[in-house]
């Protein structure tokens, strides 16, 4: 299969929000606590965690959609019921696909290497936005994790002073050797090889819930 490295997010073919999956037929036990990845790329990092950790849900988002379709059809051959892959967006999808889900479920979310887009006038383009933020920190359960691991410094420290400026984290672990999980990602184990340094960076969310919006209508 033939993929492009690199989608333009902006493009409006991407600016629709799909329907919501209805998460009872997605996951055999949709309450259990959630792992959530923004940009799973492959699915193979969540392909691996979800088959040792059965006594969690795992969501990877997504853009390029076949991909996702590859991922999902992968899950499916390994009989898992604690995985899903969407296809979206961040900036348009993540609060609607988040929002869809049962309340209080999101424990941890994942952003491995998110696209640099290092010239500046496609910095708006980034993953990573004070919006995107803003969004976790609403349905994030409190002292939820967020892990963020990149090579290139520049988006690091962009990215980490983002979560920094948002009143509901804390860091709780920054400069790690290693990621938390014991599973590298693809990109991780080409970085290692290049003999590159990675920065990695463990947000935390705040107990005290200083910015919660979610109301619960159920």
């Amino acid at each position: 299969m033939r993929i492009h490295q690199h989608v333009n997010p902006l493009n409006k073919k991407y600016l629709v929000v799909p329907p919501m999956p209805q998460w009872s037929k997605v996951y055999a036990e949709p309450f259990l606590p959630l792992h959530l990845d923004l940009g799973s790329a492959s699915g193979r990092f969540l392909l691996q965690l979800a088959q040792k950790n059965k006594d969690w849900n795992f969501l990877g988002l997504e853009i390029r959609e076949p991909l996702v379709e590859r991922a999902n059809q992968w899950k499916d051959e390994l009989g898992l019921a604690n995985l899903y892959f969407f296809h979206g967006q961040a900036h348009i999808v993540l609060q609607p696909l988040l929002e869809s889900l049962p309340i209080g479920v999101l424990q941890f979310v994942s952003i491995n290497f998110p696209d640099p887009w290092f010239k500046r006038r496609h910095h708006k383009r980034r993953l990573v936005t004070p919006q995107l933020v803003q969004t976790l920190a609403t349905y994030l359960q409190p002292r939820g994790k967020v892990f963020i691991q990149t090579d290139v410094e520049e988006l690091s420290k962009n990215i980490c002073g983002l979560f920094a400026d948002n009143i509901c984290f804390q860091v709780v672990d920054e400069l790690l050797e290693h990621n938390p999980f014991g599973i590298l990602t693809e990109r991780e184990n080409s970085v290692i090889r290049l003999g590159r340094y990675i920065y990695r960076t463990i947000f935390e969310r705040k107990a005290e819930k200083p910015c919660e919006k979610r109301m619960n209508n159920n």
